[in-house]
């Protein structure tokens, strides 16, 4: 999953991962200061947790322009 691909490609790629995937991708996502506790991240869906990563991909997306 790269910040360069399509729109529609990163979302398929987030869709497609479990709770443990979308929260290994946030903490590997450096170019944002993020402060989400692990309490935090276990509480939310998996929804949830794909709609963050998916803005957190936006915003690091944006700042690249």
């Amino acid at each position: 999953m790269t910040t360069k691909e399509p729109i529609e490609s990163l979302i398929a790629s987030i869709h497609g991962l479990d709770r443990d995937g979308c929260i290994a991708k946030l903490r590997q996502m450096h170019q944002l200061k993020m402060d989400f506790s692990d309490e935090y991240l276990a509480d939310l869906s998996v929804d949830r947790l794909r709609h963050v990563l998916l803005a957190a991909c936006v915003q690091v997306r944006k700042s690249k322009r």
